[in-house]
């Protein structure tokens, strides 16, 4: 887990994505894009997603490319507010 957090696998526009919900967090979730995204589009729409079950957890966000921390890894699983039986801040903006 920790390799996978101090060198992630970097994105390529396609796939799941390991998303900061906080600028100055340490915990990561797992997002998807929405059908029909461009790699290139910035800023990206997604939807965040349960790790185990991908079912999503919010609508569609419009996600800053510096909030993607890379691609979604399994060991990033243990650092989601799923895991940790904890919900999402209700007012999530990935914007900035």
């Amino acid at each position: 887990m920790l390799t996978a957090r101090q060198r992630p696998t970097p994105w390529s526009g396609r796939g799941d994505v390991a998303v900061r919900i906080a600028p100055d967090a340490r915990a990561l979730e797992r997002g998807r894009p929405v059908e029909g995204q461009q790699p290139d589009a910035s800023p990206v729409a997604l939807v965040l997603i349960h790790p185990d079950t991908e079912t999503a957890l919010t609508g569609t966000l419009h996600c800053a490319r510096t909030r993607i921390h890379g691609a979604w890894t399994a060991p990033y699983r243990l650092l989601t507010h799923a895991l940790a039986g904890r919900d999402l801040p209700p007012d999530i903006d990935l914007s900035t």
